[in-house]
């Protein structure tokens, strides 16, 4: 798991983050290093200081307390020097493997191409947005304190061998001499710790991990509620969508519950070895002090030396709950990387073959398609139009017509055939549920093909939203500031500046009188001649300026064409066949 996930983050010290990556690896490494060698003068200061006391020396103890607020300055300059590297250090590491799976999700319309495989993991949302979070944030944590360790037990093991020494035990009239006593157990006790704490809380990543997507499944369903607020309250189905919150979060307390108990059992150690630590230096080095082989200041040396080399050895125990959350988290984050780079490399499936014309036209041969299990939806779909063609789609197709949908704008793969668009045609989709992003209503509408505001406020002005000219510049929802009807206007709108060759629309007039919508998809063509607009569904308008009809009917479950109309002959006067030679000819499989 952890050398997976290294291998999947190491590019953030290399490449254009290189130089940036090392500056604050070496600058927090730096820190790390002096901080130890600084709390090894603190130490060596606490020697000298109580020494001065044990000798009844004023003077020493005098220069001893002038010297102190100096390593209290160093010690916090140093703590502030670590700190600033290492949060920004999680921040830019953090921002990098989010760009990194975000770019890999949203790119080449992967989050959409998952959700057609049986790997989609469960929650990428999430996964992006908390779990990089907590797989990231924790490694530099780990880096520093581990560091700080090897460093502290090299260093302080050597101060507790020079003032400890070795311990002297009688035993039936033989002395028995056992060297560097306080390193031999300062080891040994640090060992026994951590067997305790690997062997009862081996089952605790398992359990955080659980929770943490039983966690994801409940922002899930509340979500839901919220997207679908309007659906849910017109239909009255809120008593279901509670029992699956409920149901949702049972399991989540079911998880915590079960995990809770395991920290339980492991914090027996914890805190057992919390209240042992400062007393068993005490206790080892109380004989040689009664015997006047240790002074006070030894003392006090050798004690704070063995709970820095506890603290130091145990290492694992302190941040055990950390692990296994980070390897909760981090097998999140890898299951995800995986699926992303898993689905170009999937088997070779029955693929849909794409072709061009030259003319504007756009045709389907032979066109089947099939589900994710391979089991056709829709078959023996030929058609032709030519450029500047409005054809109707209806039927019951059920999710056939969507696939359809999703097959010409390129989005479904699977499937037989040949669809053929214009060459280098841009592709404009209006959905029937229209999500809008929170943007300037500029950036919303001209993408990017940057066009003058003038143009821009003309083409509201068409489509009824001359309100809106005046607030180009402003950044808002507009799921939520606007009506469905206005949206939907908007859409229409923005696929006109787009200026593509093919438009496909789904239910894209529903929330518009029958009047308006006519109007406003005679505009469209107006204002895009030569383009092919397949409008899907039964949405105010579009029998009224459809040029072709198709009607799509599913026999024994798979949707055919059962009728059509308008193909007899192009609107140029060519006959169909003509055009079928032209699509055949310009056909790249």
């Amino acid at each position: 798991m952890a050398v997976h996930f290294a291998r999947l983050t190491a590019g953030f010290w290399r490449g254009e983050s290189a130089g940036r990556a090392w500056f604050w690896t070496l600058l927090l490494a730096a820190g790390i290093i002096l901080s130890v060698f600084a709390n090894v003068t603190v130490n060596r200061w606490n020697g000298w200081f109580f020494d001065a006391l044990e000798r009844k020396d004023g003077h020493s103890a005098l220069v001893a307390m002038a010297v102190f607020p100096v390593l209290v300055l160093v010690v916090a300059g140093l703590g502030v020097v670590i700190l600033r590297a290492r949060e920004t250090f999680q921040v830019h590491w953090r921002q990098w493997l989010t760009a990194r799976l975000a770019d890999g999700w949203i790119g080449e319309r992967r989050f959409f191409r998952l959700g057609l495989t049986p790997h989609e993991p469960a929650n990428p949302e999430y996964r992006i947005a908390d779990d990089v979070r907590w797989a990231t944030e924790p490694v530099v944590d780990f880096a520093i304190g581990l560091l700080s360790s090897v460093i502290t037990i090299a260093i302080f093991i050597e101060i507790l061998w020079e003032i400890g020494g070795s311990l002297n035990l009688s035993w039936g009239g033989k002395t028995i001499a056992i060297p560097a006593y306080l390193v031999l157990a300062a080891i040994l006790y640090a060992v026994l710790v951590s067997i305790l704490v690997t062997t009862v809380g081996r089952r605790l990543p398992g359990l955080i991990a659980a929770r943490n997507e039983s966690e994801a499944g409940l922002r899930f369903a509340l979500m839901r509620i919220r997207d679908h607020g309007e659906s849910i309250a017109l239909a009255r189905t809120e008593t279901g969508e509670r029992q699956a919150v409920a149901r949702s979060h049972d399991v989540l307390v079911r998880r915590w519950l079960a995990m809770i108990r395991q920290r339980a059992r492991l914090t027996w150690i914890t805190n057992g070895s919390g209240a042992l630590v400062p007393v068993v230096p005490l206790l080892l080095a109380a004989p040689k002090y009664l015997a006047g082989e240790m002074t006070l200041g030894g003392v006090v040396q050798v004690a704070a030396a063995f709970v820095a080399v506890q603290n130091a050895c145990n290492w694992l125990l302190d941040n055990f709950m950390r692990i296994a959350e980070w390897l909760a988290a981090a097998r999140r984050v890898n299951e995800l990387a995986d699926a992303l780079a898993g689905i170009e490399t999937l088997p070779p499936q029955p693929a849909l073959g794409i072709g061009f014309t030259s003319d504007g036209s756009l045709g389907l041969e032979a066109v089947t398609l099939h589900d994710g299990a391979g089991l056709p939806l829709a078959a023996g779909l030929d058609l032709v139009l030519p450029a500047g063609a409005t054809l109707h789609v209806v039927g019951d197709a059920g999710f056939a017509k969507n696939t359809l949908l999703q097959a010409i704008a390129g989005l479904w793969q699977l499937g037989e055939g040949t669809i053929a668009l214009p060459r280098e045609a841009r592709i404009a989709v209006v959905p029937q549920h229209l999500q809008l992003p929170r943007t300037s209503l500029r950036q919303l509408l001209q993408g990017d093909r940057p066009r003058p505001a003038p143009d821009i406020a003309a083409a509201l002005r068409r489509y009824g939203l001359a309100t809106l000219t005046a607030q180009l510049e402003s950044e808002d929802d507009w799921n939520k500031a606007l009506t469905r009807a206005e949206r939907q206007r908007l859409a229409l709108t923005r696929v006109e500046l787009g200026g593509a060759e093919v438009v496909l629309l789904d239910e894209a007039t529903n929330a518009l009188e029958a009047e308006t919508a006519s109007d406003l998809l005679a505009e469209l063509r107006a204002a895009l001649p030569q383009a092919v607009i397949i409008a899907f569904g039964q949405s105010p308008g579009f029998a009224e300026v459809a040029s072709h009809q198709i009607v799509l009917r599913r026999i024994a479950g798979v949707a055919r064409i059962v009728e059509r109309d308008g193909f007899v002959e192009s609107r140029t006067g060519a006959p169909a066949e003509a055009l079928w030679t032209s699509f055949a000819h310009e056909h790249q499989p």
